[in-house]
């Protein structure tokens, strides 16, 4: 039931980077975002899921799950764009048990946005415990070089993922929290 909730947000979104790229009015469409363009190392500054409902608060991940100034020699968490291919690496210390953790995967290049496609293997913790779509949108700003998610996509969460990121009882919730996901990024120091 949630594969074709998925691709009814996923196709859209995929249908808008798609079509960005494709003109048909001669060549005066702004070009189309390569990984060289957007490549580079983007320090997490801010990731926040904002439930839906108005009563419920906002999970903070950086106060919660993940630790911004993790011990040396670990580095605080980034998003590293590959110049070569349209790939990207999330690694993030969680805080709790100062792992480290490591997720892969593609992502889909627009004018002024991207599209980066979480892998849900077998239902990735990193996924679960950030609280991420399957289709994060982020949009590409150059000078200075920043990613930013603006909670545009809405998408639910399980519960007890929630709970745990916004550090309340699951007591009283339902089974799946509606919600959008907030993020900035930065090539160097966060604002």
């Amino acid at each position: 039931m949630r594969v074709p909730l998925l691709l009814a947000r996923v196709v859209p979104l995929a249908a808008a980077v798609v079509a960005a790229g494709c003109g048909g009015d001669g060549g005066t469409n702004p070009p189309q975002l390569s990984p060289s363009t957007v490549q580079g190392v983007y320090n997490v500054c801010t990731l926040r899921f904002q439930p839906s409902q108005g009563a419920l608060p906002a999970a903070n991940l950086l106060a919660t799950i993940v630790n911004p100034q993790p011990p040396a020699p670990k580095q605080p968490p980034s998003l590293t764009l590959s110049g070569q291919t349209a790939n990207f690496q999330l690694l993030y210390t969680r805080r709790s048990d100062s792992f480290t953790q490591d997720l892969r995967g593609t992502v889909s290049l627009g004018t002024d946005q991207m599209i980066v496609n979480v892998p849900d293997e077998a239902g990735s913790e990193v996924r679960r415990e950030l609280l991420l779509p399957g289709a994060l949108l982020l949009y590409f700003s150059d000078n200075p070089r920043r990613l930013s998610a603006t909670g545009n996509t809405q998408y639910s969460v399980r519960r007890t993922d929630y709970a745990r990121a916004a550090g309340i009882s699951e007591e009283g919730l339902q089974e799946r929290i509606n919600g959008s996901l907030t993020a900035s990024l930065s090539v160097g120091a966060c604002p």
